[in-house]
């Protein structure tokens, strides 16, 4: 199999995932919120959609590597900046992407918890 089959094949696999991956969030934070007491979809409780939800996630994130292992020539010319200068703009785009992605990764790790019941605002490491 050729490396453009193999990578349109991961492409493909990576959007379902991520498809999939979607509609649980949607369907866990809509259809089924917390403290949604023993509802049951297709004979799957909140849980049990939280734990599809988490696999596809692993599934995806499979898929994502994958798909860099596929590119890793790419990535290692790159680093090594021996890029071709037409492919500068996607270099731009990937790592503008990138940090966005760490950013938006790592914001709710920084961000405060608001104590409902107490109406306060702290930060996990003063609990």
């Amino acid at each position: 199999m050729n490396q453009f089959l193999i990578t349109k094949i991961l492409d493909f696999l990576s959007f379902v995932a991520l498809m999939f991956m979607f509609s649980t969030g949607v369907f866990l934070k809509f259809t089924l919120p917390p403290r949604s007491g023993g509802d049951e979809v297709w004979d799957l409780s909140r849980h049990d959609w939280g734990n599809v939800h988490y696999y596809l996630s692993v599934i995806f994130l499979l898929f994502v590597s994958a798909h860099l292992v596929v590119h890793a020539k790419f990535i290692k010319s790159v680093i090594m900046g021996k890029a071709p200068t037409e492919k500068y703009y996607r270099i731009i785009a990937g790592v503008l992407g990138l940090i966005a992605l760490i950013a938006l990764a790592f914001a709710p790790v920084v961000s405060p918890v608001t104590d409902i019941q107490r109406g306060q605002q702290y930060y996990h490491h003063n609990r």
